[in-house]
């Protein structure tokens, strides 16, 4: 955090940041991110009994939504208003709030180890790491869930651009996409927290329920594209009630509810990986956990490098049908998911 205070409140010194040197930033502030991601994680790791995980998992994951739609968006129209200099300057102060508070955290230490790697090279720590990680009962179908279950979700990047091809106003996608659509993953998020929690549902329970759901948008979603077609939307068509309209309200449902089936799903994935890590011992716990988180982001990105040359080379209802697939895939999967130590007190 210290870190992205120093190079926010360098960057609101400087009246322009060349490409260069703002990739440079760019670079840093995610690196930095990324750090104290996994720090945080590791902090709720230690400190949440199992009951507790998933109305802790809830609270990051909605604290981080609210923050990436509110906080940011915020800043960037404070960047437009009053200049870049003046947004940098806000970043920093916010940086440094969150030190202040880090500052005031009073934790319990962690217990020393018996595990010891004197003399050993990082190659073969990574090694060793790595092997004591896997032996962890339910690590190797974590890993697979992981990688299968964000695979689809890119779907969720790319029919919003379906949309802009349809030359649909930006103004109206802009509210519909960016507010209500943010909405309703926050929604899916809190409520997923929940279930997990008030209702003491099982995270496995939970995911089954809603990954047979997030195939439902999905496959609307490949219908749509194969009946709407790739022509533009007169400009006063939504106006009125007309073909283009319906389809354009029923694509936004089917956004909507894409969106809050992952924003439950995120909160039950988190909660079961978290729930997993603290079987593992005490030494590769935080270690652990990384891997988990490294694996659902690697997931995620994974198809988004090559979704874009795939739609080029079979089109956008293909993508989808394959998108579909990928859904329906991890509900045979959940089936062999280990149990999980019980989550209620």
């Amino acid at each position: 955090m210290s870190c992205m205070f120093v190079t926010c409140f360098l960057c609101s010194l400087l009246t322009e940041l060349p490409l260069a040197t703002l990739s440079l930033v760019l670079f840093i502030l995610n690196l930095a991110s990324a750090t104290q991601d996994i720090t945080v994680d590791s902090v709720a790791i230690r400190i949440l009994q199992p009951s507790e995980l998933g109305a802790g998992n809830t609270i990051q994951v909605v604290a981080y939504k609210l923050g990436a739609v509110l906080v940011g968006g915020s800043l960037l129209w404070v960047g437009e208003a009053r200049g870049h200099s003046f947004m940098w300057l806000l970043f920093s102060l916010l940086y440094l709030t969150a030190v202040c508070l880090v500052m005031s955290l009073n934790l319990v230490q962690s217990k020393p180890t018996n595990h010891k790697y004197d003399g050993e090279s990082p190659v073969l720590l990574i090694k060793d790491n790595l092997s004591r990680i896997l032996k962890v009962e339910g690590t190797v179908w974590m890993v697979s869930f992981l990688l299968i279950y964000k695979l689809c979700e890119r779907g969720e990047g790319v029919f919003p651009i379906f949309l802009v091809d349809k030359k649909i106003p930006l103004q109206r996608l802009a509210f519909w996409n960016g507010v209500v659509r943010s909405s309703a993953s926050i929604l899916g998020s809190a409520i997923g927290g929940f279930l997990l929690s008030s209702r003491s549902w099982k995270p496995k329970d939970v995911l089954m329920v809603f990954t047979s759901t997030r195939v439902l948008p999905i496959l609307l979603q490949t219908w749509i594209i194969s009946s709407w077609g790739q022509d533009s939307v007169p400009e006063d068509d939504l106006d009125a009630f007309t073909v283009n309209t319906c389809y354009f309200y029923v694509s936004i449902f089917s956004l909507c509810l894409g969106n809050f089936c992952a924003g439950i799903l995120t909160t039950a994935a988190f909660t079961a990986m978290m729930n997993l890590s603290q079987g593992a011992p005490e030494s590769i716990r935080s270690t652990h956990y990384s891997l988990l988180a490294t694996v659902e982001v690697f997931g995620k990105l994974i198809f988004a490098t090559v979704s874009g040359w795939i739609i080029d080379q079979v089109g956008l209802v293909w993508m989808f049908s394959i998108f579909t697939v990928m859904a329906a895939s991890t509900v045979p999967l959940l089936k062999y998911m280990p149990e999980q130590r019980k989550l209620a007190a």
